[in-house]
């Protein structure tokens, strides 16, 4: 049955409808005493809107975002509402001058968003100094291009596209844009063809072929976005790309709006990559792929905006961390950096090099004439139209203590020169930083590099005086396999020390310099809603030593590695007198549900509870969906021939007999819904304990208030149920709670059936 929030619920016992948690009124005055903290806390919480920061990224990439002269900046918020179903975005613009006296701390514009996508993003100035462009979207309305004027207080709607845009570019006087869109659907039209036709299986998904008029339009790596360009005044062109855009990097127009970069999976590789001697790169060359699909090499295409024509900016992959580009601020050239470049000239000893070496070079426009900056690893960032200098920061897979590099050109050619920390390319002193730690809220504040003068520009949340949060602290142990890992522990806010309590493991990543009340997701995990229940949380990060994660990844020793992790962790806490180890549940999200039912399968350890949330397992099931090395490598091989039988030892899917926890499934999307109906089916087959939670409106990283709130607040629920035996008396749960009793008394059933077996042994 389908809830009124779209919301579908499934047990082995029965198919229920989940009735929506009532949503506890806000406390009443400002009273000294503080209360728990709960879920909705989190959902209302005010964040920066920076989608890297929300979702979990320790990067931000933009904090405020300065007009071109520096006099104003722009901050833009997010915070759900409960009550609307939606996710309220405001943009509040700073006089820069002002930042230190009375800075102005009323939204200049709110627009909200009834979908999983921001309802302001990308936002970019015009060189007008007034004029702030951004992608967003009204309730029940597809995302267009706005323009919004400040001292006007006008809000423009730019484009007017029959589909969803997913992201864009606009030329600094506002006159050309580039943008891409989701292809659209004429549900009607397929519909009819399939009825005179029948419907040819070639390179389609399950999740399309079953989803029919309700499968919601993602790009996949058959059918990619669709490029646009617009000229002022004149309606928007489609530009035909052989390729496929997947959006992983938005459409970039060059600063005078001739030129415009897109990047793109490329679904022909040329032979001659065949000469390139990087091994992973080599690989992709010569891997199968389904027809029609793209790889999963990228490379850059040059857009004429005057013309269309679309070509390669160079005949080459981009395939490096330190994937990179900046345009030169006359619009006659492009420095790329992380960039193998053409194979395509006679000098042996040249060929050799660019078949093994990575560059940051200038192209020039439009003759594309190569001009090498450096062979080092390096990520372009910037190019200062003053001193015609680019900085390049140290690719990632370097270590992060190193600075900045510049390199400077002069005439034709360019020179490393001395990187003065400190400096920067804008000419106003005055710097915006979000401040967090573990227990430390998010609070933005402004500084001046010359005069050292710091003030507070805006406490988020101040509402957060009233709660009582649990304590965090960054925590290490050492794995059974020993090595060591780095977590987040969060303590109960009334903690006992000497006391056992109940653990929930989450999984999948920890940060210590962020303030995350969830944890680094906002799907499943919900870290300090749990402590105010009474349980000990652990979030697990990564091994200290990051060279660690490199060595098992994408081989069959992913799932033991990670599980030693896990088993580390419960003898570390029980270890110290804190953890009752016969209370013990754990939560896996996107790559570590694998690691999770691994562990439920295959560890030595008892899991009173346990939550799988919309990732993968390396299953038969999925498997057939996607075929793909990934599973193969998990398990050892295909599931076919002599290596099935490796499947039959690896896969978490083949060992459900040694399940003896019960299991709370969540999928978000067509797709994770037929991956995980190999465990609910074939627990519920054993008469093992599983509940089944489907969200087919959600997204990978739930953004939806009402989504979050089935996911985050039913695990605090079920836990509470099987680790505590508590039960919220809401009368609308009453539902939850007697399919979770009828579960309770499956596993009594299945617990005494293997204590009975043991016996007559």
């Amino acid at each position: 049955m389908i809830s009124k929030k779209g919301m579908l619920t499934y047990s082995c016992v029965f198919l229920a409808t989940t009735v929506w948690p009532q949503v506890p009124s806000p406390m009443e005055g400002g009273g000294v005493e503080r209360r728990a903290v709960r879920v909705q806390d989190s959902i209302q919480m005010t964040r920066l809107a920076d989608p890297s920061y929300v979702q979990g990224g320790s990067s931000i990439g933009h904090v405020a975002h300065f007009s071109p002269d520096g006099k104003r900046f722009a901050v833009v918020l997010m915070k759900g509402n409960l009550q609307e179903d939606t996710n309220e975005y405001s943009l509040t613009v700073f006089e820069t001058a002002k930042v230190f006296g009375s800075a102005r701390t009323r939204p200049a514009l709110v627009m909200s968003s009834s979908t999983n996508r921001e309802a302001i993003r990308q936002v970019k100035w015009l060189a007008d100094n007034e004029t702030v462009v951004f992608l967003g979207e009204h309730p029940n309305e597809s995302p267009q291009i706005y323009a919004f004027n400040i001292r006007a207080k006008t809000l423009v709607r730019l484009t007017d596209h029959r589909a969803p845009i997913a992201s864009y570019d606009i030329s600094a006087d506002g006159k050309e844009l580039v943008f891409y869109a989701d292809p659209p659907t004429n549900k009607v039209l397929e519909a009819e063809q399939t009825k005179r036709d029948g419907t040819v299986i070639s390179s389609q998904t399950i999740p399309e072929i079953l989803g029919g008029a309700c499968y919601a339009f993602v790009p996949t790596v058959h059918e990619g976005e669709q490029l646009f360009v617009k000229h002022q005044g004149e309606a928007a062109s489609q530009i035909a790309v052989e390729d496929v855009i997947l959006n992983i990097q938005p459409p970039s127009l060059s600063p005078d709006g001739r030129y415009g970069l897109v990047k793109v999976f490329i679904r022909n590789i040329p032979q001659r990559w065949q000469g390139y001697r990087d091994p992973i790169l080599h690989g992709i060359v010569n891997e199968r792929r389904m027809a029609g699909a793209s790889s999963r090499l990228t490379r850059y295409m040059l857009v004429d905006t005057a013309d269309g024509n679309v070509s390669p900016l160079l005949d080459a992959p981009s395939f490096s961390r330190a994937d990179g580009f900046v345009w030169a601020p006359d619009g006659k050239s492009i420095v790329l950096s992380g960039t193998f470049l053409p194979l395509d000239i006679s000098d042996s000893t040249e060929l050799e090099s660019r078949a093994r070496t990575r560059y940051v070079v200038e192209v020039t426009l439009p003759d594309r004439k190569l001009t090498k900056v450096t062979e080092k690893e390096l990520k372009v960032t910037e190019w200062d139209r003053a001193t015609n200098t680019i900085k390049a920061e140290p690719g990632s897979s370097l270590t992060t203590t190193l600075l900045p590099e510049a390199y400077k050109k002069a005439n034709s050619t360019w020179e490393e020169i001395p990187w003065r920390p400190g400096e920067t390319v804008s000419d106003s002193s005055i710097e915006v930083t979000l401040d967090e730690n573990l227990n430390t809220p998010p609070k933005i504040f402004v500084s001046d590099s010359k005069t050292k003068r710091r003030s507070l520009l805006l406490d988020l949340n101040p509402q957060f005086v009233n709660l009582h949060f649990g304590k965090v602290e960054a925590v290490t142990w050492k794995a059974t396999d020993g090595h060591e890992i780095l977590g987040g522990l969060y303590f109960p806010p009334d903690y006992i020390t000497g006391e056992k309590y109940p653990l929930v493991i989450q999984t999948h990543g920890f940060d210590p310099s962020r303030f995350w009340i969830d944890g680094p997701w906002s799907s499943a995990f919900a870290a300090q809603a749990l402590a105010a229940k009474g349980f000990l949380v652990l979030q697990v990060g990564g091994p200290t030593n990051p060279e660690d994660d490199t060595k098992y990844v994408d081989t069959t020793q992913e799932g033991p590695y990670e599980m030693a992790a896990y088993e580390g962790a419960i003898e570390f806490l029980v270890g110290r007198g804190m953890v009752d180890r016969n209370r013990i549940g754990i939560i896996g999200f996107s790559r570590t549900v694998y690691t999770v039912k691994y562990t439920l399968t295959h560890s030595k350890f008892r899991f009173l509870a346990a939550t799988v949330a919309d990732g993968i397992d390396a299953g038969y099931f999925s498997y057939i969906q996607f075929p793909n090395e990934a599973y193969e490598h998990l398990n050892g091989g295909a599931p076919f021939g002599q290596t099935l039988q490796l499947w039959l030892k690896n896969s978490p899917g083949f060992n459900l007999d040694k399940v003896q926890t019960p299991i709370r499934i969540e999928a978000y999307s067509t797709y994770t819904l037929l991956g995980a109906w190999e465990w609910f089916a074939g627990l519920s087959r054993l008469g093992k304990p599983v509940d089944f939670m489907y969200l087919p409106h959600g997204t990978h990283i739930l953004m939806n208030p009402g989504d979050r709130m089935a996911s985050q607040e039913g695990d605090v629920e079920w836990f509470a149920f099987w680790l505590k035996g508590d039960e919220d008396p809401d009368p609308a749960k009453h539902e939850r709670y007697a399919r979770w009793h009828q579960l309770a008394s499956l596993q009594k059933q299945s617990n005494d059936d293997r204590l009975g077996s043991v016996n007559s042994k």
